[in-house]
């Protein structure tokens, strides 16, 4: 009786494994399947050197320069 009990278990288990490992192989290859529609159909890239519309303009110039406070503590942190 209880190396049926055992035979049992041993079924159940091997089942249930069983079902796990082929549930994972069925989502990988529904993701795997999904990426290849994906780049079936994607557009394909182009090897080909764009120039750039416009150049990029520049930052303006900064004005108004440092404070008296700054120009101070600079020359006292400089000065030790």
């Amino acid at each position: 009786m209880a190396w049926e009990l055992l035979a049992m278990w041993a079924i159940v288990i091997a089942t249930i494994i069983w079902f796990i490992r082929d549930e994972k192989r069925l989502r990988a290859e529904a993701e795997l399947q999904r990426a290849a529609r994906y780049y079936a159909h994607a557009p394909k890239y182009r090897h080909v050197a764009v120039e750039p519309k416009a150049k990029a303009a520049l930052p303006q110039r900064r004005t108004g320069g440092l404070s008296s406070e700054q120009r101070t503590f600079i020359k006292d942190f400089t000065n030790r």
